[in-house]
């Protein structure tokens, strides 16, 4: 999974903690700053202004991660300037997201019920409108409402949030679970503790009378610690390795499995699971059983297969189907209307009539020219551009050529099992309709995915957001192999 999701997941689920009014008083200007930490090791740090003034509240905030992949600097940073209504709805906002030298920008403004978005970045500048009504509260600054509604145990809520980076609108709840005395700068302090549900994550902060969060802890092993800005900007000489981040979504099984690329057929237990439904069924993934264990605590028994050599029918190329027009089209990270991407598209399929054996074609080109590295991009034209990449950058490229060369493409997200490791990983895959759906992995040059694809959403944006029911949660267990 790429590194930009996880930060972006990482941004929706961390509060950033400026000063407020404490217990409902109104919202006044602050500045605050907190440090970022994964096991301990810090990793980034947050920071958050807020300016009131007569008509608005202006909230400046930024966000900082700093890895490294070998030489390669990973510093990502989002950066976003938020204009509010003294009622906290949304005027507008400027997102910036950096990596890498490669730059994305989302522009929002609110015009009556609509929200007008200008998304632009390397080789795509769109506008887009999305329903808009009244309700809906930017995720950046939600602790400002939560404020607004007051704070005392016992106290509860539900808001329903724009995720700036994934430009959808999701709900989240929130609960006020007791008063905790906890150590503070080597002071005990009397705190709030605030639990935030979203998407099937968790969050848990300590905020003080002024509601200030002093901590908060994310995801597993992610805590945020409210700092001096000295001390939140000061980070290690050696900067943490993608690959021990990218071990936060790790899934270990008790037996290592020896040939997973030959594993045609696959049998078990995820348990753990959000929801009774929170797993898809296709073609080659069926649910057998599902039985529940707790409050959002299911076990799911699955039985995967392996992508059949061929399609049951031929189609020709392009696909002739109004069906799936929607999976034809350019996107953001997926940008089909490109020159490049068209050219060259056309030059790999060249006279061929075959839906199928063209997708093989873009699988096998894309397989072959990328080199496999923990490097992030934002879309298919940087893959293309820098000829290097994780999945997400493999799977976005194949999904803009394939689209571009008239094939039906989704992008599909769930985890693959990795040698390397010795358990599964998030990952990203394609499926293409060729008269049927079908899975091909130009990250690992399958063109019938292997048993060990565990198909657990679809998807760029929702597809992200929905792994946050699964990561540093769900558990493995093999029944048949």
């Amino acid at each position: 999974m790429k590194l930009k999701s996880w930060v972006n997941i990482l941004v929706v689920g961390t509060v950033l903690c400026w000063a407020s009014g404490a217990f409902a008083v109104p919202i006044v200007d602050a500045d605050d700053w907190s440090g970022t930490y994964y096991k301990g090791s810090k990793i980034g740090f947050n920071h958050a202004r807020v300016k009131v003034g007569k008509g608005s509240i202006d909230v400046h905030t930024k966000m900082y991660f700093r890895l490294k992949s070998g030489k390669d600097d990973q510093s990502t940073i989002l950066t976003q300037d938020t204009t509010l209504n003294p009622d906290l709805s949304l005027k507008g906002f400027v997102l910036l997201q950096e990596i890498m030298g490669k730059r994305q920008e989302v522009v929002g403004r609110v015009e009556g019920s609509k929200l007008i978005l200008d998304v632009s970045g390397r080789g795509f500048n769109k506008q887009e409108a999305i329903d808009f009504p009244s309700g809906i509260y930017p995720s950046t600054t939600i602790w400002l409402n939560i404020m607004k509604d007051g704070l005392e145990v016992g106290k509860k809520g539900r808001f329903n949030l724009f995720i700036e980076a994934f430009r959808m609108v999701m709900p989240m709840t929130y609960e006020i679970l007791r008063k905790e005395a906890i150590t503070f700068d080597g002071k005990k302090v009397n705190t709030l503790v605030v639990q935030q549900k979203f998407s099937g994550m968790t969050t848990t902060l300590w905020t003080n009378a002024q509601g200030q969060v002093l901590r908060e802890l994310s995801l597993t092993d992610f805590e945020s610690r409210r700092e001096s800005k000295e001390v939140a900007t000061r980070m290690s000489d050696k900067p943490m390795s993608v690959s021990n981040f990218i071990t936060l979504s790790l899934v270990k099984i008790k037996q290592p499995i020896a040939s997973p690329d030959r594993m045609g057929r696959m049998k078990l237990k995820l348990s753990n699971v959000h929801g009774p439904e929170s797993i898809p069924q296709d073609h080659r993934q069926k649910v057998l059983k599902t039985e529940k264990n707790g409050e959002e605590s299911y076990t799911t028994t699955l039985l995967i297969e392996r992508e059949p050599k061929a399609p049951a029918k031929r189609v020709p190329l392009p696909v002739p189907t109004s069906q799936y027009k929607d999976y034809l089209k350019d996107a953001p990270e997926i940008q089909v209307q490109h020159p490049m991407i068209r050219t060259l598209a056309q030059d790999l399929v060249a006279d061929q009539k075959d839906a199928w054996q063209a997708a093989k074609l873009i699988s096998t080109w894309v397989y072959d020219n990328l080199d496999k590295v923990l490097v992030d991009s934002f879309t298919a034209l940087d893959a293309l551009h820098d000829r290097r990449g994780e999945c997400q950058s493999h799977t976005n490229l194949f999904t803009a050529l394939a689209r571009a060369a008239g094939i039906p493409t989704k992008v599909v997200n769930g985890l693959v099992y990795s040698r390397e490791f010795k358990g599964f990983l998030y990952h990203a895959w394609p499926e293409v309709w060729v008269g049927e759906w079908r899975a091909l992995d130009p990250t690992l040059g399958q063109h019938y995915v292997d048993a060990t694809h565990i198909k657990l959403s679809e998807g760029n944006y929702a597809g992200a957001l929905k792994l946050m029911e699964f990561i540093g949660q769900v558990n493995i267990e093999l029944l048949e192999r």
